[in-house]
């Protein structure tokens, strides 16, 4: 096989295994629960759409077919990526009631209220994703379900974030796209450079004393490196909310998560050696996972792989993984990746090793990498865990929890995976309310 085709075997092999990882008591001062299944719903109807190129906006044209108000703004950072941030803007800017035609006037806690109470606005929250991911996750399951629109409906001001790399944010000033440089950074560089350019601007824009925070998977890694390396952040964030937050890994049981953890140095070597410094989705990955996967005798076992990664009916898997594949996957660096994979073999939560120990004393003063320190993340956290998330194992959860020294709730969420916290069905009632309910209890003051 020529160093081509095994590039091209590499890239595809990591984001198939990527994409299949992602799917998937100890007393303290807060609250440990278990959200109740069954007690609320949304409706199951499929929110339909035509598909979207992977060069154009899918976050506002959903937010616009949904029918709610979309700003793009654009900031540069310190080393010069250019970041595309989504807004859906405070209710203060939305119809009134009374001049909408979507207004509700129920007391069911499962209906919304389109564009929020009248006149009322409770604050500035930033959602920011994880691995793999875009703006795009808190938005495509559509107004009943994202998180987003349920955000903007409760009264809060929603800004989405787009990480240096993903497909909203491949711009840098002085790098191409193409650059090996370009894609020189990992997880550690989106939280101390990205993160608080992000959350500085937005308080700039909005005048927001403090701001709401959610982070999902690597969202919550980026900001518990940010809050560990500068700490002054943790006067900005009124309260964090973590959905299958990402810190220590490793305790996991499952097979094939075990096996990539004792790939991850193998796969540095020959990404490097191979000069591949870009995971980038393509139409290979499109057609395997929701062709070849799916197809004929697959047909039973490949329903039983959609029914856990997604926590919904197998029909509507179905219907949901061309979407997922085709719309919502992008860019990383192989440095994230692989710096996942490091946190897995170590299970510890420390920066990035080069393997090398000249490199190593040269970037931190000592042949090991540096562990990030938790006991510098100050502000009230609400963790979310998925009892069925075979990435972080309970074990990990419980272990992050711990560490944090002002975890508000801990709560456990039956039949939950890692990526069910931004595709399951029936996310508003399992979870995406109970957001909301965290937020309006610690109001700003």
């Amino acid at each position: 096989m020529s160093g081509k085709l095994l590039a091209k075997a590499i890239v595809r092999g990591l984001i198939v295994v990527q994409f299949v990882l992602q799917c998937g008591t100890v007393a303290f001062n807060g609250t440990h629960d278990k959200v109740e299944v069954g007690a609320t719903t949304t409706p199951a109807t499929i929110w339909k759409r035509t598909p979207i190129a992977y060069d154009r906006d899918m976050v506002i044209e959903l937010i616009e077919a949904a029918d709610y108000p979309i700003e793009k703004h654009v900031l540069t950072t310190s080393d010069g990526y250019i970041l595309k941030l989504h807004r859906i803007p405070d209710p203060m800017q939305f119809p009134s009631a009374e001049q909408g035609t979507n207004a509700k006037d129920t007391d069911d806690p499962d209906e919304q209220i389109r564009f929020g109470p009248k006149k009322t606005f409770r604050g500035t929250v930033l959602l920011v994703p994880g691995l793999f991911s875009t703006a795009a996750d808190f938005v495509v399951t559509g107004p009943e379900n994202a998180l987003a629109f349920v955000l903007a409906d409760a009264g809060y001001d929603v800004w989405l974030a787009n990480v240096r790399g993903s497909r909203f944010s491949r711009k840098n000033i002085k790098l191409n796209v193409a650059d090996s440089e370009f894609w020189d950074f990992s997880f550690h560089e989106i939280g101390t450079i990205d993160l608080p350019a992000i959350i500085d601007y937005i308080m700039r824009e909005t005048n927001a004393p403090k701001i709401y925070y959610v982070g999902h998977n690597q969202g919550m890694t980026a900001l518990f490196v940010l809050l560990s390396s500068k700490p002054r952040y943790n006067r900005k964030i009124h309260h964090a909310i973590g959905l299958a937050s990402i810190a220590y890994l490793g305790t996991t049981e499952n097979r094939v998560v075990r096996r990539t953890a004792e790939m991850t140095d193998k796969l540095y070597a020959t990404l490097r050696a191979l000069n591949i410094h870009e995971l980038k989705p393509s139409p290979d990955i499109v057609r395997l996972l929701s062709g070849v996967v799916c197809a004929s005798d697959m047909n039973e076992l490949c329903g039983e792989m959609l029914r856990g990664f997604f926590g919904m009916t197998v029909d509507r898997s179905r219907t949901f993984l061309p979407n997922v594949v085709d719309d919502l996957l992008t860019s990383v660096s192989t440095r994230q990746l692989i710096h996942f994979g490091q946190l897995l073999q170590t299970k510890k939560f420390h920066q990035f090793d080069y393997r090398n120990y000249m490199m190593n004393t040269q970037k931190y003063g000592q042949a090991k990498p540096p562990e990030y320190n938790l006991t510098r993340v100050r502000l009230p956290v609400s963790l979310f865990h998925g009892m069925n998330d075979f990435i972080t194992s309970t074990k990990d959860a419980l272990r992050l929890k711990d560490e944090l020294k002002n975890v508000k709730n801990f709560l456990e969420v039956p039949d939950m995976n890692h990526v069910g916290f931004v595709y399951a069905d029936r996310l508003y009632g399992r979870v995406n309310r109970k957001i909301i309910e965290i937020f309006n209890e610690h109001p700003l003051a």
